[in-house]
């Protein structure tokens, strides 16, 4: 299916789902900073760099599916908290605004979990009622990033939403049973020290043995120093952020010194092993490749590509969520059968390869075939490989149609199986009971 992406920044969440084999058409970064670390991981994606404020549906293609996380700042429980009231806040209702003029079959939201506390959850709940006010079954869980296989404590609220005319169950996956990947496997195997950097322009070659292992060394704040910040080899990460002053100690030093409940300190004699994470050694723990290279000239900005991003196998598995759901309809052994109100009415259904009939269920079904009948007539297609589409009566005139009801389904129709066809002599035959009806029907043959 084809999907795109919000909010890309390095496209973390892109990979995960290119991984699994959706196909990402498009993509949206207004970080200028950001832009060529995308388009040098995904060359044949097409990036857009306009603020989603002042992108029109129309300047989106047709797609499957919309993935992103919008900002996260203005619901962190660790920033201010703004809200609605931070502009960053309000690009998330610039998202929803696509989503109900594209209307994809699916959606994927990725943001903090702050997003669903009392001090949030009014304007959470207005998200999730214009989305399903837009028709659509919405879903929403926090995961850990550690129970997928990410050496990472890192929670993160996830909300999907399926169109309701899909008419399948969106389950989220389940945590792996397998060992919590730990610090020494993701990064235990770099014995090369960083290079260095405070302030000064990164240099970046095609020599690095280890790409982006840099590592920021400015001074340690208050807050910083606040709480312990060394994780040990058997443990997995604190969460990576996007603050490169913010970033895990390395797992060789000691444990901080508790001094009072508000400061630790370094353990003496041990200070020369207190160093942060470099870049490279955060994107291991966000699941990337090494041969995924993030380009930048101040090491903060590499920090702050690989904190903001949705950890790669994370995408991954939400991929493969989603792939899952719609697996649930049965495409092989149905199908439907319609009848067809005269020569004129057969074909304006042929010149414009669609047959539609009144809603009925589904069931998670969507049928492989179309046997029109009348008066004796038979005529047996295959489908395209698409799914069930609600379409609007004024849809329907606009091809010439003359619909009496609001709203119908649709399918697509690809060859025409004719009679002498093995196939078609076996459907025939199982299909003779409903040729008395004029109302649509699927069935297994």
């Amino acid at each position: 299916m084809k999907v795109v992406s919000f909010f890309s920044g390095c496209g973390g969440l892109d990979l995960g789902f290119e991984n699994v084999g959706f196909n990402v058409v498009w993509a949206n970064e207004y970080d200028q900073t950001i832009c060529p670390t995308y388009l040098y991981n995904h060359p044949k994606v097409i990036l857009s760099s306009k603020s989603i404020c002042n992108i029109t549906p129309k300047e989106i293609p047709e797609c499957d599916g919309f993935i992103g996380g919008p900002p996260c700042q203005a619901w962190s429980e660790g920033g201010k908290g703004l809200g609605l009231k931070d502009e960053r806040g309000r690009v998330f209702l610039e998202y929803i605004r696509l989503i109900k003029a594209k209307r994809p079959k699916f959606f994927l939201i990725e943001n903090v979990p702050g997003i669903l506390t009392e001090k949030h959850r009014i304007s959470f709940e207005r998200f999730i009622l214009e989305l399903e006010s837009a028709d659509y079954k919405i879903s929403h869980k926090v995961l850990n990033a550690k129970n997928y296989g990410i050496p990472q404590d890192r929670e993160r609220v996830f909300v999907i939403g399926i169109r309701n005319d899909m008419d399948i169950t969106y389950e989220f996956p389940k945590g792996l049973s397998d060992r919590i990947i730990t610090l020494k496997d993701a990064i235990g195997d770099i014995a090369i020290p960083p290079r260095e950097y405070k302030d000064g322009i990164v240099l970046q070659d095609n020599k690095e043995i280890i790409p982006n292992h840099d590592v920021y060394i400015g001074p340690f704040d208050e807050k910083f120093m606040s709480r312990n910040r060394v994780r040990k080899w058997h443990e997995p990460s604190f969460t990576i952020q996007a603050l490169a002053k913010n970033a895990p100690i390395h797992p060789q030093a000691p444990t901080m010194v508790y001094v009072n409940p508000n400061k630790r300190v370094f353990k003496k004699g041990y200070e020369h092993l207190y160093r942060r994470l470099s870049v490279r050694e955060c994107a291991r723990i966000q699941s990337f490749p090494d041969t995924f290279k993030f380009i930048y000239s101040n090491v903060k900005d590499g920090y702050k590509m690989v904190g903001n991003a949705v950890p790669p196998k994370l995408g991954f598995v939400m991929a493969q969520s989603i792939v899952k759901a719609f697996s649930q309809k049965t495409k092989n052994n149905h199908i439907l059968i319609g009848y067809y109100k005269g020569q004129n009415h057969l074909n304006l259904i042929l010149s414009k390869g669609i047959y539609y009939f009144p809603i009925i269920r589904l069931d998670n079904v969507c049928p492989s075939y179309l046997l029109l009948h009348n008066n004796g007539n038979r005529y047996l297609f295959t489908l395209k490989d698409k799914d069930v589409t609600k379409v609007s009566a004024s849809f329907l005139k606009s091809l010439g149609f003359h619909p009496q009801r609001e709203n119908y389904y649709i399918v697509n129709l690809d060859k025409e199986i004719f009679s002498e066809n093995p196939i078609a002599l076996n459907i025939l035959k199982g299909c003779t009971p409903y040729l008395n009806s004029y109302s649509p029907v699927i069935v297994n043959f």
